[in-house]
C-alpha cells in the first residue's frame, strides 16, 4: 500500500465508516489521531461535492495528512461524471502514516 493508491483509499473509506458510522461528526479521534472533516456541496445543473479530511497525529512520530474526495454530477445526479481522490502529506514521514494505517487495517480485519 502507498499513500494515494486504491488500497489506501479503500482502507481510508473503511476507517471513516468504522470510526464515524453515522457520519454526524465533523471531528473525532482515532488512536491518537485528531480527524477533522468538512464538506462543501453545490447543487445546480452541474453539481459538485468536495469533502476534505485532515488527520493530525500529535504524539511522536508527528504527522498530518490531507485527504480530498471530489465528486461532480451533471443533470443526472444518479451518475457521477467525475469521482476523484487525492492525498497530501503536510508534515511527517509517509512511512509513519502508512504504519498507522496498517495497524488500523489489522484491527478492522480482526473484527
Amino acid at each position: 500500500m502507498r499513500l494515494g493508491d486504491n488500497n489506501f483509499y479503500n482502507l481510508f473509506s473503511r476507517l471513516v465508516t468504522a470510526s464515524n458510522p453515522d457520519r454526524d461528526c465533523d471531528e473525532w479521534n482515532v488512536e491518537g489521531v485528531v480527524w477533522r472533516r468538512s464538506r462543501h456541496i453545490h447543487w445546480a445543473p452541474l453539481s459538485f461535492q468536495i469533502e476534505t479530511h485532515r488527520l493530525a497525529h500529535a504524539a511522536r512520530p508527528r504527522w498530518s495528512l490531507v485527504f480530498v474526495h471530489e465528486t461532480w454530477w451533471g443533470e443526472n445526479r444518479g451518475k457521477a461524471i467525475r469521482n476523484a481522490h487525492w492525498t497530501h502529506l503536510e508534515a511527517g514521514d509517509r512511512r509513519d502514516v502508512l504504519r498507522w494505517f496498517s495497524a488500523r487495517q489489522a484491527e478492522l480485519d480482526q473484527d
